[in-house]
């Protein structure tokens, strides 16, 4: 009998060190009541109190899709010993704007540092990256929180809300009612009129001194290339350390359905975090 219990407690002991080293996911994790109010959480096989903490951010113009979009970057940036949180949130709408979606940004966080004792990483720092729609709430977050983040990296990402750059063209696009929402603003597109909800709700207009990493395709039909370079010249301006990265004839998926550019992606997510951490 004794020989059974020794050999039981060993079995679980065996079980219990697997487990603490085994890389695993962690499934819809509610941050609030709303069935979009949760994350996904990807903890690599090896975790310490130095390893990064990266909150990914989904895209999807702020009004669509979930984190499933960004299901497999979470796993990728995992498999590259990182503890990764994969955040969904709400849609703007008339009645949901930006800083509702920075509140759930920052509720998914909160959630995070309370499951650090559970999984044992850090709670104390966190790294930001986002792809279109969440890379604008992946810089705008981290400029405007008073969270302690280490560094952001944006991909093919909206970030630059002044006149000629962004709202003109969307305006005349017919799209512009989408940043209305997320600005909780009426665009006026008469030279001169006050754009200053748009410039609240820009990265540009809001940049802290925060490592920054963009990541954007030179074919990009639906957000220019050019934002990411005007945006990376005023982050160099103002002397924030800075990389940007521009894949020749990708799209609006900066390369992250290409082989060769997505590992590059993925690597360069991975070791951004890892410098600034």
């Amino acid at each position: 009998m004794k020989t059974y219990i020794r050999s039981l407690i060993a079995g679980v002991c065996l079980f219990m060190a697997f487990t603490a080293t085994a890389q695993k996911e962690v499934y819809h994790l509610p941050y609030g009541k709303n069935k979009q109010q949760y994350i996904d959480l990807f903890l690599p096989k090896d975790i310490s109190a130095k390893t990064p903490v990266l909150i990914m951010i989904h895209g999807g113009a702020w009004t669509q899709g979930d984190n499933a979009y960004t299901d497999k970057h979470a796993r990728d940036v995992r498999d590259r010993g990182i503890v990764v949180a994969n955040v969904d949130y709400r849609y703007v709408s008339d009645s949901v704007h930006a800083n509702d979606l920075l509140a759930d940004i920052d509720n998914a966080i909160a959630l995070v540092q309370k499951s650090a004792k559970t999984y044992g990483y850090t709670a104390k720092q966190f790294h930001l990256m986002g792809i279109s729609a969440g890379a604008h709430l992946s810089l705008l977050y981290g400029y405007t929180t008073k969270r302690n983040i280490k560094s952001i990296t944006a991909m093919c990402g909206p970030s630059v809300f002044d006149e000629n750059t962004f709202l003109a063209p969307l305006y005349k696009q017919g799209r512009i009612k989408i940043l209305e929402d997320l600005a909780n603003a009426k665009y006026n597109p008469a030279p001169g009129s006050d754009i200053s909800a748009f410039k609240n709700v820009s990265p540009y207009f809001n940049i802290k001194n925060i490592p920054t990493q963009l990541i954007h395709g030179d074919a990009d039909a639906l957000v220019d290339v050019n934002i990411s370079r005007v945006f990376y010249a005023k982050l160099q301006q103002m002397k924030v350390p800075a990389n940007l990265i521009i894949h020749p004839g990708k799209g609006h998926d900066a390369g992250m359905n290409s082989p060769d550019t997505e590992k590059a992606n993925l690597d360069a997510i991975a070791g951004w975090a890892r410098k600034w951490n």
